[in-house]
């Protein structure tokens, strides 16, 4: 079977969502492809394992009931710069294709699944981590970036009888940020009573993880690893290789333009684009994407994606966090309240 669109999106996450429904308000039309039937927040996912009360699964919700182009929840095999071909055999041709496909971990199905594609087997799962935690007496968190520091918060604060350790294999914290993040960061983290390890390198060997460079078995009940963070590009392995940096992520040009493809764009985690790996980050290149094929579509230029300064507010716990904005970096309660509340759920579906 073979399916026309005029505007082929691969990967359902914010930039992908995004620019669908960005294009859909102007009349094109469009198809989205993912492995999964919903669409979720993924940086709330971490305190619906700590604390499903407060959650209650709001992060996530079926595509069919907010998208408003053509969704198709399958695999893509491979793709060219006019078509993509699914797992059974159905060609998608389009006149524009956008790679969204984001990144997954190595081990972390807590941020990201990488079996449960529908969504109650995504609720069942996190539920699911949330009763080993409540058996657990010393968890280990691996990895000192964004999603370690607040998953390893998460844990502390909800779940206080247990004694969390975060292994981080540089000397500071939030690898990348302010000084004044990544201190404030690990004085929060320590008032939580977690125990952070810097310049370790753990590795599981057999059914044990061993710090590398101490030779230390970790004694831990459960063990969380934030870190391998890796490119879902499988699918452009065959027929466009080429536009891959060594890293496996997508080459763009300044106008998020696949370099060397005049069809393909690229954008969020997936692709190179030179600013943060952040959801309103990725719907901000949503938003410009959209607007550039637009333009494009009237025989108009679009002036070049500007980079974006790296905004973050960083919880840790329920009730602190850290906020690093242009021009500082602030703990007051007020503006870190700002995503404590509902961790921005509400305010991602409605600008969707």
């Amino acid at each position: 079977m073979t399916i026309q669109t005029d505007v082929l999106i691969i990967g359902g996450g914010f930039a992908g969502v995004t620019v669908a429904q960005e294009l859909e308000k102007q009349g094109i039309k469009t198809t989205l492809v993912d492995r999964k039937d919903y669409f979720e927040v993924t940086f709330a996912t971490l305190r619906n394992i700590t604390a499903p009360d407060k959650t209650k699964n709001r992060a996530r919700k079926k595509y069919q009931d907010f998208l408003s182009g053509r969704f198709i929840q399958s695999d893509v095999v491979e793709m060219s710069s006019t078509a993509a071909v699914l797992i059974d055999g159905t060609e998608i041709k389009f006149t524009q294709g956008i790679i969204a496909s984001g990144t997954r971990y190595s081990s972390m199905p807590v941020a990201k699944s990488t079996i449960a594609m529908d969504i109650s087997a995504r609720n069942d799962e996190l539920l699911g981590f949330h009763e080993k935690l409540k058996s657990a007496n010393k968890v280990l968190v691996i990895g000192g970036g964004v999603v370690g520091v607040e998953l390893a918060g998460e844990i502390a604060y909800a779940l206080p009888n247990i004694q969390v350790t975060l292994a981080h294999n540089s000397h500071v914290l939030l690898n990348g940020f302010e000084e004044k993040t990544q201190r404030k960061s690990l004085e929060q983290l320590n008032s939580l009573g977690v125990d952070v390890i810097f310049n370790s390198q753990y590795l599981k060997i057999d059914d044990s993880y061993i710090d590398k460079n101490t030779g230390i078995a970790s004694d831990a009940d459960l063990v969380f690893e934030a870190t391998g963070v890796l490119p879902n590009n499988e699918y452009l392995k065959t027929n466009l290789s080429q536009i891959l940096n060594d890293y496996g992520y997508v080459r763009v040009n300044e106008r998020l333009e696949v370099i060397g493809e005049n069809s393909l764009y690229a954008l969020g985690d997936i692709a190179d684009v030179g600013e943060a790996k952040l959801g309103y980050l990725a719907q901000e290149q949503g938003k410009y994407v959209a607007k550039s094929i637009i333009k494009k579509l009237k025989g108009k230029s679009n002036k070049a994606y500007k980079r974006n300064p790296l905004i973050a507010l960083i919880p840790v716990g329920q009730k602190d966090g850290v906020v690093q904005l242009p021009f500082a970096v602030t703990t007051l309660r007020f503006l870190v309240g700002l995503k404590q509340k509902d961790l921005f759920v509400n305010k991602v579906y409605k600008a969707f």
